[in-house]
């Protein structure tokens, strides 16, 4: 008789939830490994050595799997560590290997009878003692290992599925490294196993926590789990993840360049041999490659490299089979973005009380305008949108559904509330030896103490309710206050928030007696002030040299800042500004030196006519033009700190110089003149109408160092690589060049040759002669990006009448490449008109002065995105903030 099933213990399962919902700073960990590794090295002073199996050489799969006990075992070293997991990421049967690997393991078998007589010898205490402290540590250990890298998640989840098959059309198969296992609709996806579309088939994924992944034909991904996030790893292909709702998670998607984080969002990713391409649809998305974030938001794009030019995004969708309602979002949202842009910005503000009460070491200074009333009026622009919308309806709906949406209109009604007790800004500073900041401003209304008390129950953070507590005397606070309480003081119509007591302390008495701080008498007050006597909208300001002076024990890239070479170490202050001014919002930063620019900082000239220019077409959807004061400087600086940072630089650059015969300092860089313009003026699709111009000293002898260079190649070139084929003939009285592979191109859609041409002092290069013959034709109808009005109307308002570089960029004409595309039904293509009219240009300028380098752009608040301006995720001047750690260590 069979006996029945055991029931589990629910106090286990509801043990295991609870974990899965706490969540452990790495902080925590690294204070918890360092505490155990202390008490072991109290017992066990001897360093653990690596097994032989650790040291030998890797050849292939095979050693890597000898190498699955010992990682598993915790005692693989860090470095040989890491290889196995990049290889495993890779490779489908070593996953399978370590998942078997993992499931092998038994418990150690008690040791043999040779053994146990020394054991015996030992003392009674010791018996019992060494083993257990030895047991308890080896716990601990594991346990630690476990909290840092996420195994230990995967042994508490077991075999649950990550994900399940909704449906599939064609062939879908499962990787299981011995063969592809056809698989279909329903069937569940665990952790590690890779999936693959066939040809000319597609699917859709759906993971645990309600987002889907459209999958389009010879894709693959597998799918990995933490104790937060979930990530999916895009081996190659093509796929549109629309991301649930992920609370205090994050959904990732992983290329072999690119990390890709949302929280609830659509976007696509397109991953190739050339890099991968993120195009984002609806919400917001971030991109992290290397130390460089950015975030994206509706509409717009990044490639992980520059071979892989930008295309709409209407067209890295144009496989799904929904295709249709994302061109329709697409479309709404650039329409809702062209309404908020009309939204008139904060009034400007030419004095600010607030600044004469920041703390007298203040290194970052931000001051933020009340925006009650314009978010009141940009929800009620939404809520019309959407009634007027039924595209917009329905992703409401799912938005609503999956939790992502309708806490919007209780915020934004919960900031105006707070706006209507609060004066014209809120001020931040932080200081460096703060651990947090300090937040100012001024009180409307005398009842705002009540309304603070009765809001304090109801403010909270990532979920969690925050400590707030109103103190009525700030000196009768102990020191010890940390950080977990805010505190809030009140007086003369002054608000003062902190986590540090002391420095509210110090505020609080300039706030009863009226008097400023010792921080006017500085220079950096003296920056500020200057920025609000032209009007202050959103101000942003960071003390750079004395940010700098206090990272001492900051290494990495600041090495490279404090090269006096580069001249980065002569920064002083970043001032970065956005205010309405005639009608429209103008956006600047400042970065100011403390002696003329030189070294790397100096590659920006100084602003002056731009010929290359001309080249460009009014309907260009991208273009990128800067000049250089002196080329062949700039590169000698170059390839001095290049030399110092990487000691076989010089010698590879000697031996290339060798080879080739060309002296890249005299014969290339000597013959520039300093000005560059890079454009995508034309179709995008199937092959990018690229172009560029290039200023030239002297023609002949640049002609004569490329042909050197070509001859250098086919010499050292293998019958793999091809060679190059270098032409030229008369056409409209000009000499043509083009440059010609003998090998096919390696993707579809790249061109195999270049064509140019030198014109009154410029080099122009393009993909065709047709576009090479245009491009001068239309120089001299001055048919030209600069004479047309979409151009010079986003022109900042400013007393120069040059730059030093530009970026103009315009999604309405790049849209409009592909609107005839033959897949296309009549509703896509009105989707895409749509989008096209409400898709406007944008032009950012820089300029280069003696002291000075100034970036501006025009553009409503909402349409410039102040994610990247404020710093969120890692993209602007509050990164800067962590280098003041180095002062506290």
């Amino acid at each position: 008789m069979s006996q029945p099933p055991k029931q589990r213990d629910p106090s286990m399962d509801e043990l295991i939830t609870e974990l899965r919902r706490d969540s452990i700073s790495d902080p925590a960990v690294k204070r918890a490994a360092d505490r155990v590794w202390a008490r072991l090295l109290e017992h066990f002073p001897a360093p653990v050595t690596a097994t032989a199996s650790d040291v030998e050489k890797i050849r292939g799969c095979s050693d890597f799997q000898t190498l699955l006990p010992v990682y598993l075992g915790g005692s693989l070293s860090e470095a040989r560590a890491s290889l196995l997991e990049d290889h495993i990421h890779g490779c489908v049967a070593c996953r399978h290997a370590l998942r078997e690997a993992r499931h092998a393991m038994q418990p150690v078998a008690p040791q043999n009878s040779a053994n146990a007589a020394p054991r015996k010898a030992a003392g009674a205490r010791a018996r019992w003692i060494m083993p257990w402290a030895f047991a308890t540590g080896v716990i601990i250990i594991g346990l630690v290992v476990f909290l840092s890298d996420g195994r230990w998640v995967r042994m508490l989840r077991g075999t649950e599925a990550e994900a399940a098959v909704l449906s599939a059309e064609g062939t879908l198969y499962l990787d299981s490294g011995r063969g592809g296992e056809a698989v279909l609709p329903g069937r569940s996806i665990h952790q590690d196993e890779e999936i693959r579309t066939a040809k000319a088939s597609s699917a859709v994924i759906r993971m645990v926590d309600g987002s889907t992944v459209e999958m389009d034909q010879r894709t693959s991904f597998w799918v990995s789990k933490g104790w937060r996030d979930t990530t999916l790893h895009l081996q190659r292909g093509n796929i549109i993840v629309r991301a649930a709702k992920q609370g205090r998670g994050r959904l990732n998607v992983a290329t072999r360049d690119c990390l890709v984080s949302v929280k609830g969002t659509i976007f696509a990713v397109d991953e190739g041999m050339k890099g991968a391409r993120v195009s984002v649809i609806q919400g917001e998305v971030e991109v992290e490659q290397g130390r460089n974030t950015k975030l994206l938001h509706p509409g717009e794009q990044v490639s992980t490299e520059q071979d892989v030019a930008p295309v709409p995004v209407s067209y890295s969708v144009s496989w799904s089979r929904n295709r249709g309602e994302y061109i329709a979002l697409l479309g709404e949202f650039a329409a809702l973005h062209k309404q908020l842009e009309a939204l008139p910005g904060p009034t400007p503000r030419y004095n600010s009380a607030l600044l004469n009460l920041v703390p007298d070491d203040t290194l970052f200074y931000a001051a933020i305008p009340n925006l009650g009333s314009t978010l009141t009026e940009a929800n009620r622009l939404l809520q019309e949108r959407i009634q007027q919308s039924a595209v917009l309806q329905a992703w409401w709906a799912r938005q609503q559904a999956s939790g992502g949406a309708g806490k919007e209109p209780e915020l934004i009604e919960r900031l105006r509330s707070y706006s209507d007790y609060l004066g014209d800004e809120i001020v931040v500073a932080m200081t460096a030896d703060q651990h947090s900041p300090i937040v100012l401003a001024e009180v409307r209304r005398p009842d705002f103490r009540a309304f603070l008390q009765q809001q304090l129950g109801q403010i909270k953070r990532d979920g969690k309710q925050l400590e707030v507590r109103i103190v009525d005397n700030p000196s009768l606070l102990p020191p010890a206050t940390g950080t977990k309480t805010t505190l809030v003081y009140l007086q003369n119509n002054l608000m003062a928030m902190a986590a540090d007591a002391s420095q509210l302390q110090k505020v609080a008495l300039r706030m009863e007696h009226a008097t400023p701080s010792g921080f006017t008498s500085t220079p950096f007050y003296s920056a500020i002030r200057q920025a609000y006597q032209a009007g202050a909208g959103f101000l942003i300001c960071a003390d750079m040299e004395q940010i700098l002076a206090h990272s001492v024990n900051q290494k990495g890239s600041l090495n490279l800042i404090r090269d006096e070479r580069t001249g980065l170490a002569d920064m002083r202050y970043l001032i970065m500004e956005s205010k309405g001014a005639s009608g429209r919002t103008e956006n600047r930063a400042t970065l100011t030196f403390a002696q003329p620019r030189h070294g790397l900082t100096a590659l920006l000239g100084s602003p002056s006519p731009m010929g290359t220019l001309d080249f460009v077409s009014p309907t260009a959807s991208f273009a990128v033009s800067f000049v250089v004061e002196n080329p062949q400087e700039i590169l000698q600086e170059i390839f001095s700190l290049a030399g110092s940072h990487d000691p076989g630089f010089t010698e590879g650059l000697e031996d290339f110089e060798s080879e080739t015969g060309v002296n890249v300092s005299q014969d290339l860089a000597a013959q520039l003149g300093g000005e560059v313009t890079f454009a995508l003026d034309g179709p995008i699709v199937p092959t990018p109408s690229w172009k560029a111009a290039l200023e030239v000293n002297d023609p002949g002898r640049l002609e004569e160092t490329i042909e050197k260079l070509v001859s250098s190649y086919n010499h050292r070139a293998d019958s793999k690589a091809g060679t190059l084929n270098l032409t030229k003939e008369n056409a409209d009285g000009r000499t043509c060049y083009s440059l010609q592979t003998s090998r096919p191109s390696a993707a579809p859609g790249v061109p195999s040759e270049i064509d140019y041409v030198f014109v009154d002092g410029y080099l122009l290069a393009a993909p065709s002669r047709v576009l090479l013959l245009s491009s001068i034709q239309n120089r001299n109808t001055q048919y030209t990006l600069a004479h047309s009005s979409d151009f010079s109307s986003r022109l900042p308002r400013d007393g120069f009448t040059n730059c030093s570089a530009l970026v103009y960029q315009n999604l309405g004409a790049m849209i409009g490449s592909v609107a005839d595309l033959p897949i296309l039904t009549p509703a896509e293509r009105q989707g895409i008109e749509s989008l096209k009219q409400n898709s406007g240009p944008s032009l950012t300028c820089a300029y280069g002065e003696p002291l000075d380098i100034v970036v501006a752009n025009t553009g409503n608040m909402f349409g410039m995105g102040f994610g990247p301006l404020l710093g969120i995720k890692g993209a602007g001047v509050l990164d800067l903030l962590p280098l003041l750690k180095g002062s506290r260590q």
